[in-house]
């Protein structure tokens, strides 16, 4: 697993959060090594993991939808999310969750990307060496470059939801009196 020392603070940091989970060996993996959804709760293989940041990205999907659907969350998302549109006849005006079902990898890469820089943690550990189908050998990460730059989309939809404030590229947009990214006024959607 690529950073199994970021692990333990990950873990403290959901739980903090109140992001629901549990840790042991499950044996499944989800869309993820090591990592499954199973009605909004992550269950989280330590021995199965590719890299400890996939902890933070998998939560950040589950996060930014808004509470109401969480619990319908599965380990594929926006199969999930689509099922709760087809479902329930006020989620397809609701604009918080149609946000975090067209910008849902955008969201989880950039809120992920907040949540390891509130634990003091490396960009690495979630932008880790072929993530995302980067070539390992391209550094910095491209992700993280984007995110660290005020460039990257995930900030202008979190801002959007109101899970923070708009920063660089995005400031004009995420102009709603929060402070901006990567600083969350709330880590889970309302």
């Amino acid at each position: 697993m690529y950073y199994p020392e970021c692990l333990p603070p990950m873990l403290d940091f959901l739980d903090r959060i109140g992001m629901p989970f549990k840790a042991g060996p499950f044996g499944q993996d989800g869309f993820l090594p090591g990592i499954q959804i199973v009605n909004g709760v992550m269950l989280i293989d330590p021995d199965r993991l590719a890299g400890s940041g996939d902890v933070l990205h998998e939560a950040g999907h589950i996060v930014v939808v808004p509470s109401r659907w969480r619990s319908r969350m599965g380990n594929d998302v926006i199969e999930s999310l689509d099922e709760v549109v087809a479902a329930d006849p006020d989620a397809a005006d609701d604009f918080k969750l149609q946000t975090s079902i067209k910008m849902s990898e955008f969201m989880a890469q950039a809120w992920s990307y907040a949540a390891l820089t509130d634990l003091g943690l490396p960009p690495e550990c979630v932008f880790f060496p072929g993530s995302y189908k980067y070539h390992p050998d391209i550094k910095p990460h491209p992700m993280a470059a984007w995110v660290e730059s005020g460039t990257h989309f995930g900030i202008m939809a979190l801002s959007q939801v109101g899970m923070t404030g708009g920063l660089g590229l995005f400031e004009p947009l995420g102009a709603n009196g929060l402070p901006p990214f990567p600083t969350m006024a709330k880590w889970l959607q309302d």
